[in-house]
């Protein structure tokens, strides 16, 4: 069976099963998300109905960079924005409208608190590159629908991740009732990139399936310029 056959069946069962990408990350990461979220002064930033991009609780508040070369530090650590892309491009997939906002590629310094947290998600957890990725996803249909905004991701280097490698945790893989809308943040670590020469990254989407299992919307694809 191909790769890229498993991977579809391999997403397909997350969707259907109703479980969130946290339920099923890497290794012993539930733990570290409970407690990273834990944090009082951010709770609220892991809300997606407030219809707006929000802090995370897993790195620090990167909302004011816009210029590659800004660094920013707060009790989540340091970053410092290597590659941004404004984009607001709106692609169909069946009955769902996905809108990519923005996508920035930046250096991470986590503080001491979250360096444990990031275990799971990288060898070099002490400070590495990681992609942002600011999305609005609507279920336009009148049922409940199955879907992930972010199911690969790939450098131009070559470097491949999933959506069992977002370390943002906010709830946006999986169920969308009718007529919802999400928008929040996914977050992918590339420390197999060189971040200051990305030129290009792709998004795929996964298909879009119904309750009864059927695939309602296909894949679609992304292309984000440096």
């Amino acid at each position: 069976m191909p790769t890229k056959r498993y991977f579809i069946i391999g997403i397909a069962a997350l969707l259907l099963s109703g479980c969130s990408v946290e339920n099923t990350g890497k290794e012993n990461n539930s733990s570290d998300a409970v407690s990273a979220s834990e944090k009082a002064t951010k709770t609220e930033s892991t809300e997606t109905t407030s219809q707006t991009f929000q802090d995370s609780p897993q790195a620090p508040d990167d909302r004011s960079l816009k210029e590659v070369g800004e660094t920013l530090e707060d009790a989540d650590g340091i970053i410092t924005l290597k590659q941004y892309a404004n984009l607001n491009v709106t692609k169909q997939i069946g009955d769902i409208t996905m809108t990519i906002s923005d996508v920035k590629v930046m250096n991470l310094q986590p503080s001491p608190d979250l360096v444990d947290y990031f275990h799971g998600f990288t060898h070099e957890e002490v400070e590495f590159p990681y992609v942002r990725v600011n999305v609005k996803v609507k279920n336009n249909s009148k049922e409940p629908l199955h879907f992930a905004p972010v199911a690969k991701l790939t450098t131009d280097q070559g470097e491949a991740v999933t959506w069992e490698d977002d370390f943002y945790l906010e709830k946006l893989n999986g169920e969308l009732k009718p007529g919802e809308e999400k928008v929040g943040s996914l977050g992918f670590i590339i420390d197999e990139s060189k971040p200051e020469e990305l030129k290009s990254l792709s998004i795929q989407t996964s298909e879009a399936f119904n309750e009864k299992e059927e695939k309602v919307g296909k894949i679609e694809e992304f292309q984000i310029g440096f």
